[in-house]
């Protein structure tokens, strides 16, 4: 598997895992998220992921090192890199831009 495959991957394990947060859109539907390319959903998830770590308390060494595992392979520090890219790839794209406001407006 590729390193960006088993970073998606893991990701969306982690995300099954944790009680359901507000999604970056919560008007975008699942048929939505279907009509976007895969990257870009993706994206969307690790802006929740990240959001979602980046707020977590480590409280304990062992919680620091899961907190700090779990922004390592989201690649929370890549986000805004990546989330440029496909503004770039995809702009022209109402339905891509407006996920990708949505997400960045929800961080915080």
């Amino acid at each position: 598997m590729t390193r960006s495959w088993t970073a998606a991957l893991l990701a969306a394990l982690m995300l099954a895992y944790w009680p359901a947060p507000a999604r970056a859109d919560p008007a975008l539907s699942p048929a939505g998220r279907k009509s976007l390319p895969a990257e870009v959903v993706t994206d969307l998830d690790r802006h929740i992921g990240c959001s979602h770590w980046s707020g977590e308390e480590a409280y304990d060494a062992a919680r620091g090192r899961q907190i700090a595992a779990a922004v390592k392979t989201l690649r929370c520090d890549a986000i805004e890199a990546d989330e440029k890219r496909l503004r770039q790839r995809y702009g022209r794209d109402p339905a891509v831009r407006k996920a990708l406001d949505a997400a960045a407006h929800a961080e915080g």
